[in-house]
């Protein structure tokens, strides 16, 4: 069996402001516009173990674009396919596009597809695909970002506070509950609820343990890699000189941090949430103190093997949320996640072997671990 992942090419960049403006209405003009998909194949490497049998299924995980985070949310989903002797087919757009999203999706839908894992987001924009594709019997899951109003099932991932809180309380840990000084922020989509949350946990956590320590509002620091490194390289040497920490909470802000504080020899903290193989090289160094990640190979597999058991024993499908939990990194485990990260160009076993405690905890008793909605927006 080959594992499929199908990639959307010759995509235009289409920014956040614009997505976000897109509408429900329009939902049924996309597909239209969408880019020619690509197929490629790749060997299998977990093998099929479960006791049930999932080969008839078809089965997608559907990403918003494509980059090292949301590859792993693709592959924990293959993983949970691959172990029931299932086949997951992967889409998504090169660059972040939910007209070509929302087409990927509509085509699995109208192609008789079992079960479906995306991103929901915008959430409001996919109420209504993902409403409709339920509507017809396919299963519908959410990872990375949730459409809670929708009918979806499950959606798997940390709460976006307790990631900012992850880091407070390891900074904490480092300088103690009573220093002083300030700490700057920055934030690469301040209007984003998914992104701003992890700024709020953050700042409760030095409200409540550290209060001496000012956390800085957080400065627009942008999603581009060149534009971040820019505005980071302004707020450490010019805006901001003499912070005890600069603090991101997005995937580029540790890779370029580190290059600031390497290159002008600084003795503060730095610290992000997103884990990728320069985060975690800053941090192994000793450059960075912390990264925080979202588990997003947890994230697919989770939400693709609940609705495969659902479908396959023919019983209702839990609808909530699991948390997954945030991954911290410090120097103590830095080279342990950057080997499993740097080990998936081989195959994803033993990133499947890495998580699979958490995946026997969490399927012993799936049920236990499905909370609310609502539980999942109060953050």
């Amino acid at each position: 069996m080959k594992r499929k992942i199908l990639l959307i090419t010759g995509l235009l960049l289409i920014t956040i402001f614009v997505v976000t403006a897109c509408q429900p209405a329009v939902v049924e003009e996309m597909a239209e516009e969408a880019a020619p998909v690509e197929e490629v194949n790749e060997e299998e490497v977990i093998e099929a173990t479960q006791s049930y049998d999932c080969s008839d299924l078809k089965l997608a995980a559907i990403v918003h674009w494509q980059g090292p985070y949301t590859q792993q949310l693709i592959d924990g989903a293959i993983a949970a396919g691959e172990e029931c002797g299932g086949e997951v087919q992967g889409a998504g757009p090169v660059a972040f596009d939910t007209t070509a999203q929302y087409a990927a999706f509509q085509d699995l839908v109208d192609s008789g597809a079992d079960a479906i894992v995306t991103v929901g987001y915008p959430a409001e924009f996919w109420i209504k695909p993902i409403d409709e594709a339920t509507n017809r019997g396919v299963a519908v899951s959410t990872f990375d970002v949730a459409s809670t109003s929708s009918l979806q099932y499950i959606f798997a991932g940390p709460k976006e506070s307790d990631l900012g809180r992850a880091l407070a309380d390891t900074i904490i840990e480092e300088i103690g509950a009573d220093a002083t000084g300030k700490i700057v922020t920055g934030l690469c989509l301040p209007g984003l609820d998914v992104i701003s949350n992890r700024y709020v946990g953050f700042a409760s956590v030095f409200a409540e343990k550290a209060p001496g320590v000012e956390v800085s509002q957080p400065y627009d620091v942008t999603f581009d890699n060149a534009e971040n490194y820019a505005k980071w390289q302004e707020i450490i040497t010019s805006k901001e000189p003499g912070a005890i920490a600069y603090v991101g909470f997005c995937e580029n802000d540790m890779n370029n941090m580190a290059k600031i504080k390497e290159d002008n020899e600084g003795e503060y903290i730095i610290a992000s949430v997103g884990i990728n193989p320069e985060s975690l090289a800053a941090v192994e160094s000793g450059l960075g103190l912390v990264v925080v990640g979202q588990k997003p190979f947890m994230q697919g597999y989770v939400t693709m093997r609940a609705m495969i058991e659902g479908i396959v024993y023919n019983k209702p499908i839990p609808r909530g949320w699991v948390n997954v939990g945030p991954e911290i990194v410090t120097s103590e485990n830095a080279a342990t996640i950057l080997a499993r990260e740097e080990s998936l160009s081989e195959g994803l076993d033993q990133t499947y072997q890495y998580y699979l405690p958490e995946i026997d905890e969490i399927f012993t008793d799936l049920e236990s671990h499905v909370e609310s909605y609502g539980d999942y927006l109060t953050q």
